[in-house]
């Protein structure tokens, strides 16, 4: 290439810093961390099975759950300001990017839980009202990721039936999230009953919302999967997701029915259905429905380890590579939750010495696969393959003049309102 060729190459490129590059790149998906970590905080405080320092372990999950989560919404919170553009572009064309917008109320609830109970025992019962204020605000923002969260689905994204992830339950389990916070908050909260009821009878909505879309959901995928069109090998992780709505959903029945069976609507005592008759049945039938609703997930459980470990036998090379993308952490909080439910089971229904080491092995293998994906993260993050910084932090990066256009005219076109 001669000097001019070389100078007008140059001038056909704009510089880009390798911070925006890294900005534009961080997208909802990092939400997975705080939720998936906060997840492992709520095992860890109630596994049967306790050794001294196991209860300290879980308050630095906490911790480390409350501080990415902090540090995570306000890059994001960043990127809207700095490129709001890209990221309505991105909300309104990406499906992924969309779903994993219901992980902000996901890890915002797993919080709440550990704020009932860890903090209302140690520091008072004022800490009960907290939660309780916000899980109410929660509730507000679940109601909007389950509901609206599809609806942008739909009517902007439309992948079709053929193309849809399993990203989509993403806006399902924060409903069912929701439900299973509620009952926490109900059971561990220091609640009086008054409080107690309406929070219990919304959390049931939820479970009502959730459940029922998850298996219309399964269906999809599971028509997919027969027809050999799924899973992709990167997405191969997300079959893990198909699990999270039936563990987190027989969580959140059999925290309900523990509440109820508490006497909170023995002591609210409003109607026939509201009352001490009523507890007993509402109580046994949740928790049954409970374990059924595992015993569902335990299916899914299974084939998402079988998939996982098969794809990952045969191409090892492509689907390890955790440092280059966050799907790996897909396997976290689904697994996580179908464990809670385990402990939950083993713990206060069932009683059941089974379910206290089912639940052990299945957090021993959760903490090794977080520590995986952590330290992937980690080094994903130093060396800028996750933001998309292929060459690093210190490269200079340059940004061809037809890509330039092509974005600048996307964005001008959106600001417009021209693309749907």
């Amino acid at each position: 290439m001669t000097q001019d060729q070389d100078q007008e190459a140059q001038r056909s490129e704009h510089r880009i810093s390798a911070f925006r590059i890294a900005l534009r790149s961080f997208s909802t998906q990092w939400f997975l961390i705080p939720q998936g970590t906060g997840i492992i905080a709520t095992i860890l405080h109630q596994l049967h099975y306790q050794f001294n320092g196991l209860r300290i372990i879980a308050d630095i999950f906490f911790v480390f759950t409350i501080l990415t989560f902090i540090g995570f919404l306000l890059i994001y919170l960043l990127r809207i300001i700095i490129l709001p553009r890209h990221v309505a572009h991105q909300l309104a064309s990406n499906i992924m990017e969309t779903a994993c917008l219901a992980s902000i109320s996901i890890a915002f609830t797993t919080i709440i839980q550990m704020i009932a109970l860890t903090l209302v025992s140690s520091w008072g019962t004022s800490w009960g009202m907290v939660a309780y204020v916000m899980w109410w605000i929660n509730a507000v923002m679940a109601a909007f990721a389950c509901i609206g969260i599809p609806y942008i689905m739909t009517k902007l994204e439309a992948p079709g039936v053929d193309s849809a992830p399993p990203s989509i339950l993403l806006p399902v389990i924060a409903a069912l999230t929701i439900a299973a916070g509620g009952g926490v908050v109900c059971r561990y909260g220091m609640l009086s009953a008054a409080l107690q009821v309406p929070v219990i009878i919304v959390s049931y909505l939820f479970v009502g919302i959730g459940l029922p879309l998850s298996i219309v959901v399964d269906a999809i995928i599971f028509a997919r999967i027969f027809d050999g069109s799924f899973p992709a090998k990167r997405m191969v992780y997300q079959l893990m997701l198909l699990c999270g709505p039936l563990g987190q959903g027989s969580f959140a029945l059999q925290i309900l029915g523990t509440c109820v069976q508490r006497g909170a609507f023995a002591t609210y005592n409003t109607s026939s259905f509201i009352s001490a008759t009523g507890a007993s049945t509402i109580a046994t039938s949740s928790q049954f429905l409970g374990l059924l609703t595992w015993g569902y997930g335990t299916f899914w459980w299974a084939f998402a380890c079988i998939a996982v470990v098969h794809y990952v036998v045969t191409e090892p090379k492509t689907l390890l590579r955790w440092d280059k993308v966050l799907s790996s952490w897909s396997l976290v909080f689904p697994w996580g939750v179908y464990t809670n439910a385990a402990v939950q089971l083993g713990n206060v229904v069932l009683n059941s010495r089974a379910f206290w080491v089912w639940s052990t092995i299945l957090t021993l293998l959760l903490v090794i696969i977080w520590l995986a994906n952590l330290f992937a993260m980690v080094v994903g993050t130093f060396n800028g393959t996750l933001l998309e910084l292929d060459r690093g932090w210190k490269a200079e990066y340059y940004e061809s003049g037809a890509e330039h256009e092509k974005r600048e005219s996307q964005q001008s076109q959106q600001q417009n309102g021209s693309v749907n």
